[in-house]
């Protein structure tokens, strides 16, 4: 792929990525997604054309409201950045995947409509992520809406092997129930101290997704992920000597931004982190 296509769909995923800060600041607050210019959170100034260009903006104006120069959050350049990676990722996979299209006689059909699903599908995670890090809930509408999407990847591709399932295929249609019923019971009998619910009907899109090992593996690197950063925001605090507040996964950070990142970083690395589809290949 040249280098002139890969820099449009960065573009293009930065354009998405900036109507992501927008539908996660506006979702739920009576405010309209489609509609409505942008504005100052602190002067309510009508922000210009040229300040509405992904990342380039934000550094142009030097991280401040031109009109009250109060401070622009970096939540913004941020999020267009990694949707305009993941844009790219997603190409690039599909352009590393198109000898297997090119045997279909609509095969740049599908190839396009994969790369539009998984980046739609991607950017939906990546809302997720900005909404709960903002409110610590995942909305349920889209939630569901990304369960119903991979459930929809999942029969597709049942559809396509005339619904004859191996035995890793049972395992992958088994995957978003097991992790499912794993974090439902975590969230139940920890009464939801340990985790929400919501973060239940994640991973049961995220198994449907990405499959039995691969699934799993995504769950893992979350965990992993999430006990990271609550190290390094410990060790912060001792720095800094404000130990008057405990830190733990649910009271201080949630959990889903971390889900997502491993479910993102596992979908384009296939990384099986316990070798469980080695341990499968054995048996089976």
């Amino acid at each position: 792929m040249d280098l002139i296509s890969i820099l449009f769909i960065f573009i293009f995923g930065t354009l998405i990525g900036s109507f992501i800060n927008v539908v996660a600041l506006r979702y739920n607050t009576g405010q309209s997604i489609v509609s409505g210019g942008s504005k100052c959170f602190n002067c309510n100034t009508p922000l210009k054309w040229f300040e509405l260009f992904p990342i380039i903006s934000f550094f142009y104006l030097r991280g401040k409201c031109r009109t009250c120069q109060s401070s622009i959050s970096k939540q913004y350049p941020i999020v267009e950045f990694l949707t305009g990676i993941v844009f790219v990722l997603v190409a690039l996979r599909q352009y590393r995947l198109w000898p297997l299209y090119s045997g279909f006689s609509d095969g740049l059909m599908y190839s396009l409509l994969f790369f539009l699903f998984y980046s739609f599908v991607f950017s939906l995670l990546l809302a997720i992520g900005l909404y709960d890090i903002k409110h610590k809930i995942i909305p349920d509408g889209f939630v569901y809406t990304f369960i119903i999407l991979s459930l929809g990847k999942l029969a597709l591709f049942f559809y396509c092997n005339n619904f004859i399932l191996s035995t890793k295929d049972l395992f992958d249609l088994s995957a978003p129930f097991v992790l499912f019923v794993f974090f439902a019971s975590m969230w139940l009998f920890s009464k939801g101290t340990w985790m929400g619910f919501g973060d239940a009907k994640l991973v049961f899109g995220i198994g449907a997704l990405l499959g039995f090992v691969s699934g799993i593996s995504a769950v893992i690197l979350g965990f992993w992920l999430g006990t990271l950063w609550v190290i390094v925001m410990f060790l912060i605090q001792k720095l800094q000597k404000n130990t008057g507040q405990s830190l733990s996964f649910r009271s201080e950070i949630p959990f889903a931004p971390f889900l997502i990142a491993g479910a993102i970083i596992i979908f384009f690395t296939r990384f099986d982190l316990l070798n469980i589809g080695d341990f499968l290949n054995l048996v089976y």
